[in-house]
């Protein structure tokens, strides 16, 4: 009868321990927006942030097997207006997508918001930093603020699917390879 009940009390050890094994893991891997930065140029706003955790090492194989990924940032300003619901400035979304191809033996990056929208690397670490960093997007001309004023930036980084080629649909239909979005982070300032 003891050693079934320590059996037991190992059974249930190693169950929590499994359990917070596995919790601590998920929560170390979860995507998060870093490094928000707002700053001004002479005459506009600019917007610069980076996604963290958002490369799991499964995920490089599924790109190289010409799977595709897309992030989406979604921003918005608002200017606070106290007591009132707060006035929408902008909102806008910007999109990034990787894919692998091929035949050139190079990763492909189309970033919506860029002034040279693809970019090509054979470097699968460029191929992460491309994607999950926006680098002074223009947010509003600062004639549209007035000094004084309260205003709340809030970002969002979300990511579709991977989307699969077309043979392996059929193999991992249940498979969700890689869907997540962040929390919204918001900025509060005063201009």
């Amino acid at each position: 009868m003891a050693t079934f009940a320590n059996l037991k009390t190992a059974l249930v050890i190693l169950c929590v321990s499994l359990c917070l094994g596995s919790a601590t893991g998920a929560i170390a891997q979860d995507p998060r927006l870093k490094n928000i930065t707002l700053s001004s140029t002479d005459d506009r706003m600019v917007l610069s942030m980076h996604v963290e955790g958002a490369f799991p090492p499964e995920i490089k194989e599924s790109i190289r097997e010409e799977a595709k990924a897309e992030f989406t940032f979604l921003i918005r300003l608002y200017r606070d207006r106290g007591m009132w619901l707060d006035e929408k400035l902008v909102s806008f979304d910007l999109t990034h997508s990787l894919q692998y191809d091929q035949t050139r033996k190079a990763y492909l990056i189309n970033r919506s918001w860029a002034k040279a929208p693809l970019v090509e690397t054979r470097s699968f670490a460029e191929a992460q930093a491309l994607m999950s960093t926006i680098e002074r997007i223009d947010i509003l001309p600062l004639t549209q603020m007035q000094r004084g004023e309260g205003y709340e930036l809030r970002a969002k980084a979300e990511l579709s699917r991977v989307t699969l080629p077309y043979y392996l649909h059929y193999v991992f239909y249940f498979v969700t390879l890689w869907d997540f979005e962040t929390d919204w982070h918001s900025v509060y300032f005063i201009y």
